[in-house]
């Protein structure tokens, strides 16, 4: 008898240290380029546009929203060094950013702010001006 109450404390034991373990890394995942794939959108987004200044912060955002997306294929192609996917994950990114909305001014700092889909917001044109 005593010996179940003991393998019972220790897999209890067992149990809540995994659980802690778990959540603690859950609630302390890294919120930065810890990722490849963010890390290689990041650097493609910077060189395909050096004469931007970009919120580093908005540009991981953009990189985890993208993966988030599953957007792999097109990831895979621009690491391949395809022009095509490089250009569309730089086009990507400024109609997302805050670039257009400013009138492309070059001189602003370029903040990202939310994954563009027009089937998702179609009324969120940068270039449409109202007036």
């Amino acid at each position: 008898m005593a010996i179940w109450n003991k393998r019972r404390t220790f897999l209890g034991a067992v149990a809540a240290l995994s659980l802690g373990i778990g959540l603690g890394r859950w609630f302390y995942r890294p919120r930065r380029l810890d990722d490849p794939w963010t890390e290689q959108t990041a650097t493609t987004v910077r060189r395909l546009l050096p004469y931007l200044r970009i919120d580093e912060d908005g540009l991981a955002r953009f990189a985890q929203d993208l993966l988030a997306r599953d957007q792999h294929a097109l990831l895979r192609r621009a690491s391949a060094g395809d022009a095509q996917a490089e250009a569309w994950l730089g086009q990507q990114f400024l109609l997302s950013s805050d670039f257009f909305w400013h009138g492309a001014n070059e001189a602003k700092t370029v903040g990202y702010r939310a994954y563009y889909d027009p089937y998702e917001l179609p009324c969120a044109n940068p270039f449409a001006h109202w007036e």
